[in-house]
C-alpha cells in the first residue's frame, strides 16, 4: 500500500493532477455534451460522442483545434481510445488512437483491437492481437509497445504486452482482467476490480519486480489511468483525482507516495487526458465537454 499525504509538494517535471482554485477558472476547450472516454496525446484529443439510434462515433480534435468525426464505422458502445506513437525513431513514426470494436452493444464481448491513424485518417484491425478464443479489450500504446487484455474462453486470459510489428507473440503479464490500461512504453498502469474492491496497479513490461499498487480497496474501480515516465494518475468517484509522486528512475529507491488534488473536478467528470507537455494539469471531460483546469497548482 502506498503512503498518503494531503500536502502537495513541488513535483518538478512531474504530473498531472489539476487543482485550480475555483471550478469557474476551468477552460472549456470543446463543447461535447454526452461524450465519454477522453484521451489526449501528441496535441490530439479523442473521445466518443453519442450518435443516432444509441450508437457512438469517434471524434477527433486536431492540434489546430479542428474537430472532425472520422469516416469510419460507428460503435455499439462508446469506444475507449488511448493515443500513442508507433516507434522510437522519428522517420515513419505514426500517431495512433487504439481501441476495441466489439460485437453488438457490448464493450467486452467479441472485441478486436483497432487503430486509427490520426494524421492519415485511416483505420485498421491489429491482426496480431486477434484470436478466436478471446475478446481483446483495453488497448494502449506508446513508442510501438502495446498493452491490452484478453478475456473469454481461452486458457490464459489476462493482461498482455506486445511490440507492434514484432515477430514475438503477445506476452501475458498478469491474469488480471484489467478494465483500462495506459502505457509509457516500459510500464503499464491498469485498473481492475477484485473481491476487495477496485484498484490501480503499475507493472513493468519486462515482468521484473513487484507491481506497484498505489490505490486499492475502492468502492468503485478507478477510471482513466494516466502514465508518464515515472508517475501515474487516476480518477475516483465525485471528480476526485489522485497521482503518485515519482516512483522509479535515477536517484532512488523511491517510496510510493500518493498525492491528492487540492480540489475535486466537477462531479460529472468522466475521464482525464494528458496535457500537451505531459507535466501540467490534465484535460478532463465532463457533462459540458472537454476542459482544462486553470491555473495549474504547481
Amino acid at each position: 500500500m502506498a503512503s498518503r499525504i494531503l500536502v502537495l509538494p513541488l513535483l518538478a517535471a512531474a504530473l498531472l493532477v489539476t487543482a485550480a482554485t475555483a471550478a469557474s477558472a476551468d477552460t472549456l476547450v470543446t463543447a461535447a455534451p454526452g461524450a465519454r472516454n477522453l484521451a489526449a496525446n501528441g496535441g490530439y484529443l479523442v473521445w466518443a460522442a453519442p450518435a443516432d439510434a444509441g450508437r457512438w462515433r469517434l471524434t477527433v480534435r486536431a492540434p489546430d483545434g479542428t474537430v472532425t468525426t472520422p469516416a469510419i464505422p460507428d460503435f455499439g458502445a462508446p469506444p475507449r481510445a488511448q493515443i500513442g506513437s508507433t516507434a522510437f525513431a522519428v522517420a515513419g513514426r505514426r500517431l495512433l488512437a487504439v481501441y476495441s470494436r466489439c460485437r453488438g452493444a457490448s464493450a467486452l464481448a467479441g472485441c478486436d483491437v483497432y487503430a486509427y491513424d490520426l494524421r492519415a485518417g485511416t483505420e485498421e484491425r491489429i491482426a496480431k492481437l486477434s484470436s478466436r478464443s478471446y475478446s481483446e479489450t483495453a488497448p494502449s500504446i506508446e513508442l510501438g509497445r502495446m498493452a491490452f487484455v484478453r478475456r473469454g474462453g481461452g486458457p490464459k486470459p489476462g493482461l498482455y504486452y506486445y511490440t507492434l510489428g514484432g515477430k514475438a507473440a503477445p506476452k501475458r503479464l498478469s491474469s488480471t482482467l484489467a478494465r483500462e490500461t495506459a502505457t509509457n512504453s516500459t510500464r503499464v498502469a491498469f485498473t481492475y476490480n477484485s473481491s476487495r474492491g477496485g484498484g490501480l496497479a503499475v507493472r513493468q513490461f519486462s515482468g521484473h519486480g513487484t507491481p506497484l499498487v498505489p490505490v486499492s480497496r475502492q468502492p468503485v474501480v478507478p477510471r482513466s489511468p494516466l502514465l508518464t515516465r515515472y508517475n501515474a494518475a487516476w480518477l475516483l468517484e465525485g471528480g476526485h483525482v489522485q497521482a503518485t509522486q515519482r516512483f522509479a528512475g535515477s536517484g532512488g529507491p523511491f517510496k510510493l507516495v500518493v498525492v491528492e488534488a487540492k480540489r475535486a473536478l466537477p462531479a460529472t467528470t468522466d475521464s482525464l487526458g494528458l496535457n500537451n507537455d505531459r507535466t501540467s494539469a490534465p484535460y478532463y471531460l465532463d457533462a459540458e465537454g472537454v476542459k482544462v483546469a486553470a491555473p495549474p497548482i504547481f
